[in-house]
């Protein structure tokens, strides 16, 4: 029974996820959001169509990576780099069912939050690396 309620609640979160990136996305907030952090992403050469998808993948894991992988572009190597830190992050999605389960417990969640961050941020460097220094890694056209 406990596995059931954990595997419900998981469900929960991703659905409930799902509904305020909608939301997010039929007010306006995301391209608001997008129009904001589009300087930021010009300083790492990304162009200004990954925003609404980093913003989505920081929130919900999934349909962050469905929207960068959906991005048309001849160099293919940076939807693969973002990817990469999106499946490292996990997205507050994750970071909040991780809280849910370890909150009846004394265990700190920061750690893990900064964690993941790194996790993130090291799993596209990695990917990055991957791409410039072997051929058979990069897929740009």
């Amino acid at each position: 029974m406990s596995s059931i309620k954990t595997v419900v609640m998981i469900g929960g979160f991703v659905v409930l996820f799902s509904v305020i990136i909608s939301i997010l996305n039929n007010t306006g907030i995301i391209k608001i959001l997008s129009a904001i952090i589009t300087p930021i992403l010009s300083l790492f050469h990304i162009p200004s169509s990954f925003a609404s998808g980093i913003l989505s993948g920081i929130v919900e894991l999934t349909n962050g990576v469905s929207i960068i992988s959906h991005i048309p572009m001849k160099a293919i190597s940076v939807n693969e780099i973002i990817c990469a830190f999106l499946l490292g992050f996990g997205g507050i999605s994750v970071l909040l069912q991780v809280l849910s389960i370890t909150s009846t417990s004394d265990i700190s969640i920061k750690p893990y939050i900064i964690g993941k961050l790194m996790q993130g941020c090291i799993a596209a460097l990695y990917t990055y690396l991957l791409i410039q220094n072997f051929a058979v890694f990069n897929l740009d056209i």
